[in-house]
């Protein structure tokens, strides 16, 4: 698969279409893949529970889609609405227009990507959309009863690459190194900045909309805030202690 392809053939719409659609998704794909390093502990976790490689091939699919029918539109626009039309996919467009901002940034930095480098912009795009709530209408569109009704019709139709699975991996190894404390007996970056972690982590817990469906009738506003001021204070007593301990060590 050519990744930067935009080709179109006018005299053959409805595959040249598919191609274009392929291309336009595998981009949205090595974006997203690409923004796992950049992701908050607690949309990580999220992202792990909601996308198995086979649901984000699927998913790039049909935002890609989205993106070519009603924002790039023009012919092959109306060849991608056509055949995504066959896929049964267009019940789907109204959930997709709630995404904006950083993930409507996303998807035109990942399509009009030319190399590796602007797929790169791509990817903190991605990430900074899904850490602000964007992950929340992703879980949307991936839920929604259409999208599970023609998933394994979409994959029939696209096969979800095999280099898909190995990038996904591999950035997930290079998420754990970047994490993983020092072994050196001195305090590790991550410990020293333990607090802030707690802090980015429970504000992206807080922006993800989607956390409140767990238990609807449990009052979680009050309760996640009232941990976070446990929590925040539990850190902030243990590096005190710890630092003090250090100096009496030295």
């Amino acid at each position: 698969m050519d990744l930067y392809s935009r080709s179109f053939d006018e005299d053959a719409p409805i595959s040249s279409a598919a191609h274009h659609l392929a291309a336009a998704a595998a981009r949205l794909a090595v974006s997203m893949v690409r923004s796992v390093p950049y992701l908050p502990q607690a949309v990580w976790h999220q992202f792990q529970h909601l996308l198995t490689v086979q649901t984000m091939w699927s998913l790039c699919l049909v935002l890609a889609g989205w993106l070519l029918a009603t924002v790039i539109g023009g012919v092959i626009g109306v060849a991608v609405n056509a055949l995504l039309l066959v896929l049964g996919l267009i019940e789907l467009w109204d959930q997709i227009t709630r995404i904006g901002g950083e993930l409507v940034a996303w998807l035109q930095a990942a399509y009009a990507a030319q190399n590796d480098a602007e797929l790169e912009v791509a990817a903190q795009h991605f990430a900074k959309g899904v850490s602000s709530g964007g992950i929340t209408i992703l879980e949307i569109v991936v839920t929604h009863r259409v999208f599970r009704a023609v998933d394994r019709r979409v994959r029939e139709r696209f096969p979800t690459p095999d280099w898909l699975k190995s990038q996904l991996e591999e950035a997930t190894r290079r998420r754990d190194s970047q994490r993983r404390p020092e072994s050196d007996g001195k305090p590790s970056t991550r410990s020293r900045n333990n607090t802030a972690h707690v802090v980015e982590e429970a504000g992206a817990l807080l922006r993800m909309e989607g956390v409140k469906h767990v238990v609807p009738a449990f009052p979680t506003t009050a309760v996640v805030i009232t941990g976070i001021v446990v929590a925040l204070g539990a850190v902030a007593t243990t590096a005190w202690v710890s630092t003090k301990l250090g100096k009496v060590g030295t």
